[in-house]
Formats: structure tokens, C-alpha cells, sequence
């Protein structure tokens, strides 16, 4: 009669039972990672279980109890990596391993925002901060805001913007609406991400607007412009408009205003002195003013403190 060893019979329960969560989990699409989560702890009490049952069903008086080592040494070496999965587990370390693993790199749909603004609101404050946007200008005296955002992500994750809360805010004080876009958030390290946006805001034609930057690009499309635009602090500027425009367009950079396919009525260029951060030492800045008058030039478009300007004429706006 063949005697029962302790271990062997749990290390075949448990590899019986592996095999059906693996096989479940193809079936229905589950992450590899949950069936492994779940089936060590079992392990474990399977062994339990069957060394209770031993005692239980022993027929001596003071009973040995005989294992099956190599059987016992798999069970501890798995219950160990089990452990160590825990532990990972419990930072999120397994979570991010997994949205690495099969992420792609995808473009999304940004949540759209239209909102009608009240005959009270005469000017429009756009905080850019760090991203890259596109303006327009629109007859209707509403305020629209669209466009994508490209994100590396799990197929099976969450949007990383879902809601229009998670890329804008926007609040009427008085006479003004104030408008701010949030950058996404970036994660460093080894399993560092990288979302980027591009929005499109969609302005009324007839209210002033002050569009204010940081480091970013901005290109605007001022189309026929009923009132003032005032861009500040955007590193690059790019222009689009027409030589129908009834624009008095002005710009100051830190280089030549040389880009783009028009050609300037004035160009003065001026020094301005300032103090190095870095080696606190003064310093000279030589900048560059143009302007340029289309149509009538009833409406100011003003762009000061960028790096680089670039003004293109289209024929249609």
C-alpha cells in the first residue's frame, strides 16, 4: 500500500486549479496577472486542508507527519513569489507593469465644451499655461472648445480625460469669462507617461480677448475681428489672416520677424537690458517691434513677449 505523503496531493489540486483560472481567464479576456493573484493564497490552504485531514485520518497514536519535500518546496517557492506579488501589488507596481504591457499610443477625442455666454460678458481672459491651442474667432457669442489629445494607454484603461473638469475650467466674474487650460499630468520614472493636447477654442468675433501663455505654441485665426486681441507671454505665435482684415496688427519678439509669408509695414528694433537669473549678471536683450495695417486697422491684434513670431496671409478667412 502506497503511504501518503503530505504535499502531493495539494501541489496536483493546485496546479488543477491554476489550470481552470488560466483557462477561464483566456475565455473571458481577464488579465494573466488576477488568476496568479488569486491562486497562491489557495495553495496555501489547500496544504492546510490536507495536513488537518492526515491527522484527522491517522489511525495511530501519535502521528508523524511524512511530506512530500519537493512537493512542499514548490508550494513555498510559489507562495513566496505570491507574497512578492502582494507586496507589489499593494504599491500599484503590478498595475503599472500591466497598463505598460499591450499600451499603445493613441488619439482621443477631447470632451467638447459649448457653452452660450451672457450679453453682460464684454471680455474673455484665455489661460493657455503650457499648451499648444488653436484660436478662433466666431460670429455666434458663444464660447466652443474641441480637439484631441494623444496619450499612451492600456486598450482596457479608463480615458485619461473623460470630462470637461479634467483639461478646463471657466468662471464669469463680472464682465469677464475666464478660461483655463489644464495641462495633463505627466509620470516620471521607469514607467513615465506622456499625454499631449490640442485645443481648439472658439471665441465671438465681437468681445475682447486676452489670450496669456507660458512656453507654449498658439496659432490664431482671427478671421473678421469685431473688437481687440491681446496675446502675451506665448513663446511661438503663428497668425493666419487676410488681407480683407480690418486688423492693425503689432508684435514684439525676442527674433527677427522674418517668418511667414507677410511682409511688414514697420520694423524697429530696440534693446532692453535685464538681469541673468543664473549668474546674476545684467544682460542686453535686443527686440524686435513690427506692425502691419490691414483694411482700415479699426481692430488691435497686439502680441508682446515672444520668442517667435510668424504672420502668414491667406487669401479666405
Amino acid at each position: 500500500m502506497r503511504k501518503w505523503r503530505v504535499g502531493s496531493v495539494s501541489m496536483g489540486l493546485s496546479l488543477i486549479l491554476l489550470g481552470v483560472l488560466l483557462f477561464v481567464s483566456q475565455i473571458k479576456g481577464m488579465p494573466m496577472m488576477e488568476p496568479l493573484l488569486i491562486w497562491w493564497p489557495i495553495i496555501l490552504i489547500v496544504l492546510g486542508i490536507e495536513i488537518v485531514v492526515y491527522l484527522f485520518l491517522s489511525k495511530q497514536e501519535n502521528p508523524i507527519v511524512k511530506y512530500d519535500f519537493l512537493s512542499i518546496m514548490f508550494v513555498g517557492i510559489i507562495g513566496t513569489i505570491g507574497i512578492g506579488f502582494t507586496l507589489l501589488s499593494s504599491v500599484g507596481l503590478v498595475d503599472k507593469v500591466e497598463g505598460v504591457i499591450g499600451a499603445e499610443h493613441r488619439s482621443m477625442d477631447l470632451p467638447v465644451v459649448g457653452e452660450k455666454l451672457s450679453g453682460d460678458i464684454k471680455r474673455v481672459v484665455l489661460e493657455t499655461n503650457g499648451v499648444t491651442s488653436k484660436i478662433e474667432s466666431s460670429t455666434k457669442n458663444e464660447l466652443h472648445v474641441f480637439g484631441v489629445y494623444q496619450a499612451t494607454v492600456h486598450p482596457k484603461a479608463d480615458p485619461i480625460i473623460s470630462e470637461t473638469s479634467d483639461y478646463i475650467f471657466t468662471k464669469a466674474v463680472g464682465d469677464t469669462m475666464y478660461v483655463t487650460l489644464k495641462e495633463p499630468a505627466d509620470q516620471a520614472g521607469p514607467f513615465s507617461t506622456y499625454t499631449t493636447m490640442e485645443p481648439t477654442i472658439i471665441v465671438p468675433s465681437s468681445i475682447h480677448l486676452e489670450v496669456r501663455g507660458q512656453h507654449n505654441h498658439v496659432s490664431l485665426y482671427p478671421g473678421s475681428l469685431e473688437n481687440n486681441w491681446v496675446v502675451d507671454g506665448v513663446s511661438n505665435v503663428s497668425v493666419h489672416v487676410s488681407e480683407k482684415s480690418n486688423i492693425l496688427l503689432s508684435a514684439i519678439s525676442k527674433n527677427e520677424l522674418d517668418n511667414g509669408n507677410m511682409a511688414w509695414d514697420n520694423i524697429d528694433t530696440t534693446e532692453r537690458g535685464d538681469i541673468d537669473e543664473v549668474y546674476e549678471e545684467s544682460t542686453t536683450e535686443k527686440l524686435y517691434r513690427g506692425t502691419k495695417k490691414l483694411g482700415e486697422g479699426t481692430y488691435k491684434l497686439s502680441i508682446f513677449n515672444s520668442d517667435l513670431v510668424t504672420v502668414n496671409l491667406v487669401e479666405k478667412m
